[in-house]
């Protein structure tokens, strides 16, 4: 019966989700801050916030696409185990 339920389970949310909705805001806000207040910082100050919020997209798109991975050969892993354990009711019909 556990093959029947295997679609059932939903896996938990990887730790690389949550931290990928947190770092989110920052990433939207760090270049809306920039632009805002463009005129008030210098223009290194201007760059090192864009240049930070570019990285914090970068490595949010990279934890995402890490997560992704994971639940792509989670997914992939569960289908093998559910396969291999119906592979014997084939043969029992031959």
């Amino acid at each position: 019966m556990l093959i029947l339920h295997a679609r059932d389970r939903h896996p938990a949310p990887s730790p690389a989700t949550a931290s990928t909705a947190a770092a989110l805001p920052l990433a939207v806000a760090l270049p809306a801050v920039s632009v805002m207040f463009g005129d008030r910082f210098g223009t290194s100050a201007t760059a090192a916030l864009i240049a930070a919020g570019l990285a914090l997209i970068a490595c949010t798109a990279g934890l995402a696409a890490r997560a992704a991975a994971r639940d792509s050969a989670e997914r992939a892993r569960r289908e093998e185990a559910v396969l291999d354990a119906l592979e014997p009711l084939a043969g029992a019909r031959r």
